[in-house]
Protein backbone atom coordinates (compact mmCIF):
# COMPACT_ATOMS: atom_id res chain seq x y z
CA UNK A 1 0.00 0.00 0.00
CA UNK A 2 2.79 2.28 0.93
CA UNK A 3 4.09 2.41 -2.52
CA UNK A 4 0.88 2.81 -3.97
CA UNK A 5 1.28 6.34 -2.03
CA UNK A 6 4.51 7.84 -2.87
CA UNK A 7 4.49 11.95 -3.23
CA UNK A 8 7.17 13.93 -4.26
CA UNK A 9 6.48 17.82 -4.41
CA UNK A 10 9.30 19.36 -5.71
CA UNK A 11 9.38 21.56 -9.30
CA UNK A 12 9.70 18.66 -11.79
CA UNK A 13 7.69 16.68 -9.17
CA UNK A 14 9.88 13.56 -8.01
CA UNK A 15 8.04 10.51 -7.32
CA UNK A 16 7.75 9.66 -3.60
CA UNK A 17 5.83 7.92 -0.52
CA UNK A 18 4.60 9.22 2.87
CA UNK A 19 2.25 9.73 5.11
CA UNK A 20 -0.44 12.40 6.01
CA UNK A 21 -2.96 13.89 8.71
CA UNK A 22 -6.22 15.20 7.63
CA UNK A 23 -8.19 17.80 9.96
CA UNK A 24 -11.51 19.31 7.97
CA UNK A 25 -12.81 22.37 9.97
CA UNK A 26 -16.69 22.61 9.65
CA UNK A 27 -16.29 26.57 9.54
CA UNK A 28 -20.48 26.78 10.67
CA UNK A 29 -19.93 24.09 13.93
CA UNK A 30 -16.01 24.33 14.37
CA UNK A 31 -16.14 20.46 14.55
CA UNK A 32 -12.77 19.09 13.01
CA UNK A 33 -13.01 15.62 11.99
CA UNK A 34 -9.53 14.01 11.70
CA UNK A 35 -7.94 11.02 9.13
CA UNK A 36 -4.64 9.78 8.40
CA UNK A 37 -3.11 7.79 5.83
CA UNK A 38 -0.32 7.31 3.58
CA UNK A 39 -0.01 8.93 0.27
CA UNK A 40 1.52 8.06 -3.18
CA UNK A 41 2.47 10.29 -6.14
CA UNK A 42 4.23 9.31 -9.42
CA UNK A 43 4.81 11.77 -11.56
CA UNK A 44 3.01 13.49 -13.35
CA UNK A 45 -0.34 12.92 -12.74
CA UNK A 46 -1.14 9.87 -10.41
CA UNK A 47 -1.63 10.23 -6.88
CA UNK A 48 -3.41 7.76 -4.61
CA UNK A 49 -4.17 8.84 -0.57
CA UNK A 50 -5.10 5.77 1.28
CA UNK A 51 -6.37 5.82 4.27
CA UNK A 52 -5.32 4.18 7.73
CA UNK A 53 -8.19 5.96 9.57
CA UNK A 54 -10.78 5.49 8.77
CA UNK A 55 -9.67 2.32 7.11
CA UNK A 56 -11.10 1.65 3.65
CA UNK A 57 -11.29 5.41 2.94
CA UNK A 58 -9.51 6.54 -0.57
CA UNK A 59 -8.58 9.14 -3.05
CA UNK A 60 -7.02 8.54 -5.88
CA UNK A 61 -6.17 10.48 -9.34
CA UNK A 62 -5.34 8.42 -12.12
CA UNK A 63 -4.97 10.46 -15.10
CA UNK A 64 -7.44 12.27 -15.74
CA UNK A 65 -9.64 9.72 -13.66
CA UNK A 66 -10.82 11.10 -10.14
CA UNK A 67 -12.12 8.25 -7.50
CA UNK A 68 -12.61 8.73 -3.89
CA UNK A 69 -14.59 7.00 -1.00
CA UNK A 70 -15.08 9.02 1.72
CA UNK A 71 -16.74 7.77 4.28
CA UNK A 72 -19.29 6.13 2.28
CA UNK A 73 -19.34 9.12 -0.34
CA UNK A 74 -18.26 7.79 -3.56
CA UNK A 75 -16.80 9.37 -6.61
CA UNK A 76 -15.61 7.85 -9.82
CA UNK A 77 -15.62 10.32 -12.71
CA UNK A 78 -13.65 11.50 -15.41
CA UNK A 79 -12.29 14.64 -15.21
CA UNK A 80 -11.99 15.72 -18.61
CA UNK A 81 -15.75 17.11 -19.18
CA UNK A 82 -16.18 18.33 -15.30
CA UNK A 83 -14.83 21.67 -15.04
CA UNK A 84 -15.32 21.46 -11.13
CA UNK A 85 -13.44 18.12 -10.53
CA UNK A 86 -11.05 19.14 -13.21
CA UNK A 87 -9.99 22.26 -10.84
CA UNK A 88 -9.86 20.00 -7.50
CA UNK A 89 -7.93 17.67 -9.32
CA UNK A 90 -5.90 20.15 -11.22
CA UNK A 91 -5.11 21.83 -8.08
CA UNK A 92 -3.96 18.92 -5.68
CA UNK A 93 -1.86 17.39 -8.43
CA UNK A 94 0.02 21.11 -9.59
CA UNK A 95 0.10 21.72 -5.59
CA UNK A 96 2.09 18.44 -5.05
CA UNK A 97 4.65 18.71 -8.45
CA UNK A 98 5.30 22.53 -6.95
CA UNK A 99 3.56 24.23 -9.76
CA UNK A 100 1.46 26.97 -7.96
CA UNK A 101 1.86 29.34 -10.73
CA UNK A 102 -0.33 26.87 -12.63
CA UNK A 103 -2.81 26.68 -10.18
CA UNK A 104 -3.04 30.52 -9.92
CA UNK A 105 -3.57 30.67 -14.19
CA UNK A 106 -5.66 27.95 -14.06
CA UNK A 107 -8.05 29.24 -11.17
CA UNK A 108 -7.61 32.76 -11.92
CA UNK A 109 -5.72 33.21 -8.39
CA UNK A 110 -3.80 35.78 -6.78
CA UNK A 111 -0.91 33.57 -5.68
CA UNK A 112 1.99 35.09 -2.98
CA UNK A 113 5.14 33.05 -1.96
CA UNK A 114 7.10 34.40 0.75
CA UNK A 115 9.81 32.69 2.58
CA UNK A 116 8.86 29.85 4.84
CA UNK A 117 9.88 27.68 7.60
CA UNK A 118 13.44 26.45 7.72
CA UNK A 119 14.51 28.19 4.01
CA UNK A 120 10.80 26.43 2.40
CA UNK A 121 8.74 28.76 0.34
CA UNK A 122 5.21 29.57 2.02
CA UNK A 123 2.72 30.12 -0.76
CA UNK A 124 -1.02 31.58 -0.46
CA UNK A 125 -3.58 31.76 -3.35
CA UNK A 126 -6.74 33.16 -3.47
CA UNK A 127 -9.12 32.78 -6.05
CA UNK A 128 -10.84 35.47 -7.63
CA UNK A 129 -13.89 34.02 -8.61
CA UNK A 130 -14.22 30.49 -7.21
CA UNK A 131 -16.57 27.77 -8.91
CA UNK A 132 -19.44 27.01 -7.02
CA UNK A 133 -18.65 24.44 -4.79
CA UNK A 134 -14.77 24.84 -5.55
CA UNK A 135 -12.06 26.02 -4.11
CA UNK A 136 -11.97 29.91 -2.64
CA UNK A 137 -8.34 29.34 -1.72
CA UNK A 138 -5.08 27.39 -1.03
CA UNK A 139 -2.49 27.67 1.32
CA UNK A 140 1.06 25.81 0.38
CA UNK A 141 4.42 25.05 2.10
CA UNK A 142 7.29 23.58 1.03
CA UNK A 143 10.50 22.61 2.84
CA UNK A 144 14.02 23.50 1.45
CA UNK A 145 14.05 20.76 -0.84
CA UNK A 146 11.23 21.81 -2.91
CA UNK A 147 8.66 19.12 -1.39
CA UNK A 148 5.23 19.96 -0.01
CA UNK A 149 5.11 19.37 3.67
CA UNK A 150 1.60 21.43 4.14
CA UNK A 151 -1.34 21.92 2.04
CA UNK A 152 -4.57 23.73 3.35
CA UNK A 153 -7.90 23.96 0.87
CA UNK A 154 -10.08 26.18 1.62
CA UNK A 155 -13.51 25.76 0.05
CA UNK A 156 -16.79 27.61 -0.19
CA UNK A 157 -19.36 27.01 2.41
CA UNK A 158 -16.57 27.32 4.87
CA UNK A 159 -15.27 24.04 5.23
CA UNK A 160 -10.91 24.20 5.74
CA UNK A 161 -8.70 20.87 5.09
CA UNK A 162 -5.36 20.81 6.39
CA UNK A 163 -3.00 17.63 5.31
CA UNK A 164 0.18 17.60 6.90
CA UNK A 165 2.60 15.50 4.94
CA UNK A 166 5.65 13.57 6.52
CA UNK A 167 8.45 11.70 4.55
Amino acid sequence: MMALLAMAFTAGAQDFEATFKQAKTLKVSGKVIKSEGEITYTAPDQLAMLYTNPEGDYFIIDGPQVRMDMRGVALDVNSTGNKLVQSQRNAIIYSVAGKYEDIAKEMDADCTVSAGKNGGKHVVLKMRKALPKGYTGMELDYNKQGKLIRMVLEEAGGISTEYIINY
